[in-house]
């Protein structure tokens, strides 16, 4: 019976490429997942010590690209949710 490992795909040199993608399919799975984990502020991994998370860009930006725009005089006009209730916020910066 033949096997799946290391040896037996040796044996076969036209699945080399085949092999070779899956494993850097993997590779850039695995990094490009353990980036969002780590660096998007959409992803959160404690939420006992920050249970609002999301306040914290409230009037921070998370974007690629600002172009020539200054967003530090642009206010937030998302409402403030605290325990359940909704705050609406006055004048958001128009």
């Amino acid at each position: 019976m033949r096997g799946w490992g290391f040896r037996e795909a040796l044996k076969y040199p036209l699945l080399w490429p085949l092999y070779g993608l899956c494993i850097a399919d993997l590779s850039w799975l695995t990094f490009s997942a353990t980036r969002t984990l780590l660096f998007n502020p959409d992803v959160t991994l404690d939420h006992n010590n920050n249970p609002e998370p999301w306040q914290a860009y409230r009037e921070g930006r998370y974007r690629l690209w600002a172009g020539n725009y200054d967003y530090s005089k642009l206010k937030c006009k998302a409402p403030i949710f605290k325990d359940n209730d909704v705050i609406p916020v006055e004048n958001g910066g128009d």
